[in-house]
């Protein structure tokens, strides 16, 4: 079973998408809600908890190999069981299964607010939704496929395995998508992602960051450089905030960017970064030699 997670801000749009597919239907949920609008409404009950979640949208979809299917009955027990274990059990729910395409699939949409007016972490979520997902194999007895996480990357070239097998270091495509899988793990915003890449000695380069349009972005590693794409879809611009969750307000984080760019810090670099203000950067090493 392969499952993949997205954080968004629209009840409406996801709900609307979902059913709209030829074949969907609404097989669990703990709201009272039949169709779209319904339940979108009811969503707007805790989102109202806690106005203070930017992303207030969990979506997950469960995928099955297309050798396998299961009853109704089976996909909303699995459903449960796997919010469960991202420590949903007080969020409203809704589980909606699709048979669009070729393998069996259903998709979960959860608020992230719970009932009591607390949030779910994300932090480590692709990690506990790996182990969920495992557990849930061996319970069902449901073929075991590689992780969501490694699907969204490439794959290492023979010439990567090569040097692996022959010097026992990873190439620098790798490290790099090693490096962008550890700082994802947590909940970032763009500018913060930069951050935390630079300060482990990686560069970006995004296309259009002059305009509210970023489109492209690429990652530098030791005179090594890889666009998004060339790690894999994971980590294109797009990508990042689709697969990896992490938030990037046009508005907000452009001129942030824009600064982190043209001033990048490193691992003597501290930076203040607060939405809505201006970057401010100080290097410790300047400081030091003041004195």
């Amino acid at each position: 079973m392969i499952g993949k997670q997205i954080k968004g801000r629209s009840f409406s749009k996801l709900l609307n998408y979902l059913f709209g597919k030829d074949g969907a239907s609404l097989i669990g949920s703990n709201m009272e809600g039949l169709t779209p609008c319904e339940l979108a409404a009811e969503f707007r009950f805790s989102q109202q908890l806690n106005a203070r979640v930017n992303r207030v949208v969990y979506h997950a979809s469960l995928s099955l190999p297309h050798t396998e299917q299961l009853e109704n009955e089976i996909w909303h027990e699995i459903a449960k069981k796997y919010l469960q274990a991202m420590d949903f059990g007080m969020n409203q729910y809704a589980v909606v299964r699709h048979r669009d395409r070729d393998h069996d699939h259903a998709h979960i949409v959860a608020s992230r607010v719970r009932l009591d007016g607390t949030t779910v972490s994300d932090s480590w979520d692709y990690r506990r939704s790996e182990a969920a997902i495992r557990q849930l194999e061996r319970e069902y007895s449901l073929r075991s496929l590689h992780s969501s996480q490694a699907k969204d990357s490439r794959s290492p070239t023979t010439g990567e395995q090569r040097l692996l097998a022959r010097t026992g270091e990873k190439s620098i495509r790798a490290q790099l998508q090693r490096s962008l899988d550890q700082v994802t793990q947590f909940s970032l915003t763009m500018p913060q992602l930069f951050e935390q890449l630079q300060q482990k000695g990686i560069s970006i380069r995004v296309s259009n960051h002059q305009t509210d349009q970023i489109k492209g972005i690429s990652y530098e590693l030791k005179g090594v450089a890889f666009n998004g794409t060339h790690l894999g879809k994971a980590y294109t611009f797009t990508g990042l905030q689709k697969y990896r969750g992490v938030d990037y307000d046009s508005h907000r984080d452009n001129q942030l960017i824009r600064k982190l760019i043209e001033q990048p810090i490193n691992s003597l670099t501290t930076i203040d970064i607060e939405p809505n203000s201006a970057v401010q950067i100080s290097n410790t090493k300047e400081r030091k030699q003041k004195k």
